[in-house]
């Protein structure tokens, strides 16, 4: 493994510790490596994802917004 260095200052380094710490992560390490790691969509699935949205838009498929909020408040 190579080793990398990033300079940042000491208030860049907290704040990407404390989101680090926010997300679960014993390490800093870890959490800089699990950003490299994630999968990003590709751009079909991303035009999937919109065209499912847009028809159940359009079928007025939907719910509340008052119903999201609550589900996003919920520990679901």
């Amino acid at each position: 493994m190579a080793d990398l260095v990033i300079h940042v200052t000491d208030e860049q380094r907290q704040r990407i510790e404390e989101r680090a710490r926010q997300h679960g992560f014993d390490t800093l390490s870890d959490y800089l490596l699990s950003l490299v790691e994630e999968d990003e969509p590709t751009k079909e699935e991303l035009l999937t994802g919109f065209r499912e949205g847009w028809a159940a838009a359009m079928n007025e498929d939907t719910i509340p917004a008052s119903k999201l909020r609550e589900f996003l408040d919920s520990d679901e």
